[in-house]
């Protein structure tokens, strides 16, 4: 008999419904429920339902013996269990001795290893480019998340509107410097230095106003996957992803904006010599939390909101908007010379008028397990 313990995913829990019924987890998403249940069959179950205890199959089966379950019902139940994807095959710790990352991520990831999430995440390098108090914030929730290196780049000097995750003893002192400190002291197993040899998985580039493809020279020249976020006057754009050679970029999408208007690249030049403006708080931390989401679910190699698209976010709107965009005809972001074009046009794009509503996912209700 299989002497390896058995044991829920983290964080879910055997349920009673009814007499005859039972169900393991509550969201739809990660939960199943059995019906046609003896009453022992029931209490077999809630061996299970233990956070320090794990019972292998013998454990299980002596316990069916003495409450009426055969040894190949109880095979037949973990069986069930297992198709409903409830049971967790990745740690060889109690639920009670993960962290709560690992447990989250052990409870609704696919194959449940959320070991295995935080470890990429700890070997992740990324660089956050734009470090006042929009991007500190990017970069914080990205140390607390796991991400084991971040490269810090910006040597304007702290202001006073960035005070909030800077301290105001930091006003005047160079941005990177302080957000380093303010990091290592909050996250002491941080990074900020990769290995020699090892570039960025991906750039996080913070623009005032509009996004300045001068400054992304660098990141297209070492066809670096980046993430623009652009703080404007109502709310904050996070993306698209780039990833070079296979969507869109910043200059596709200032190239549509020329289309639209053919003053943009005028317009955009002037708010890029502009004095930048510093960004609300609430605009800034819902913008941060946003970029934050997306950079991660890259890095993790999960679904990406902003493929190709936008995410405007802002306290005037309660949902995020989402725009899609297409790699423009005229740029060279999918041909051999990407620097080039982007040095040759620095601005212009064409807004979409027409939004393509909120993104929001609709989870599909878990169907009832017959047994």
């Amino acid at each position: 008999m299989d002497a390896r313990t058995i044991r829920l995913r983290a964080g879910l829990s055997v349920l009673w419904r009814r007499e005859g019924e039972s169900q393991i987890g509550v969201d739809p998403r990660c939960a199943v429920v059995l019906e046609n249940l003896t009453r022992g069959e029931q209490r077999v179950l809630d061996l299970l339902d233990g956070p320090d205890f794990a019972p292998t199959e013998a454990d299980l089966t002596r316990l069916g013996h003495t409450v009426g379950v055969a040894p190949g019902r109880v095979r037949e139940l973990l069986g069930l269990l297992d198709r409903s994807g409830v049971l967790d095959h990745g740690s060889r710790r109690t639920g009670s001795a993960l962290g709560p990352e690992e447990a989250y991520w052990s409870r609704v990831l696919p194959g449940g290893d959320g070991a295995g999430l935080l470890a990429g995440r700890d070997h992740a390098v990324v660089r956050v480019c734009g470090l006042d108090h929009v991007g500190l914030r990017i970069a914080t929730h990205l140390s607390e998340a796991g991400v084991g290196t971040l490269l810090l780049d910006d040597e304007h000097p702290v202001r006073r509107s960035d005070v909030g995750p800077y301290e105001p003893i930091d006003v005047g002192r160079p941005r990177a410097e302080r957000a380093r400190a303010l990091l290592r002291a909050s996250y002491p197993r941080l990074r900020t230095q990769a290995e020699p040899g090892r570039g960025p998985d991906l750039v996080v580039a913070v623009f005032a106003a509009v996004a300045d493809p001068v400054r992304l020279v660098p990141v297209l020249r070492e066809d670096l996957e980046h993430l623009p976020v652009v703080i404007g006057d109502v709310d904050i754009a996070v993306g698209p992803l780039v990833r070079p050679g296979r969507g869109p970029c910043t200059r596709c999408l200032d190239l549509h904006r020329t289309e639209a208007d053919p003053a943009w690249p005028a317009v955009a030049t002037q708010m890029r010599c502009a004095a930048p403006a510093a960004a609300a708080r609430q605009l800034g931390q819902i913008g941060a939390v946003v970029a934050a989401h997306q950079a991660l679910a890259a890095i993790d190699g999960r679904e990406v909101a902003v493929e190709a698209a936008t995410l405007e976010v802002g306290p005037l709107s309660p949902l995020p908007v989402l725009r899609q965009w297409t790699i423009h005809p005229e740029c060279g972001c999918g041909g051999p010379d990407p620097v080039r074009a982007a040095g040759a046009d620095a601005a212009a794009s064409r807004s979409r008028t027409d939004p393509h509503g909120s993104a929001s996912e609709q989870p599909a209700s878990r169907p009832t397990a017959p047994v």
